[in-house]
């Protein structure tokens, strides 16, 4: 049981950290309707913020989250004292 809750976890964390990066690359590359001049800015809670500025944020966070979910999840080695 416990191993299936860990793999979900990390399935979960696997997903939603791609997601993030995900929307971090289309914010950096989004260049709005005036066809590149000028800031751009995405809405985020009710907000208008910098595009690229959230697409940096969430694309360092979603590279973390990512990695945070597969380098602490090595196979266990088995000790001498288990076989």
């Amino acid at each position: 049981m416990a191993r299936a809750l860990r793999l979900t976890a990390r399935v979960a964390l696997v997903l939603g950290g791609i997601l993030l990066a995900l929307y971090g690359l289309f914010a950096l590359v989004y260049r709005g309707d005036s066809g590149g001049s000028g800031h751009t800015y995405v809405p985020l809670a009710g907000r208008e913020l910098d595009a690229q500025l959230v697409g940096a944020i969430a694309l360092v966070l979603g590279v973390m989250l990512f990695l945070t979910a597969i380098w602490p999840f090595q196979p266990a080695r088995r000790r001498e004292d288990d076989r």
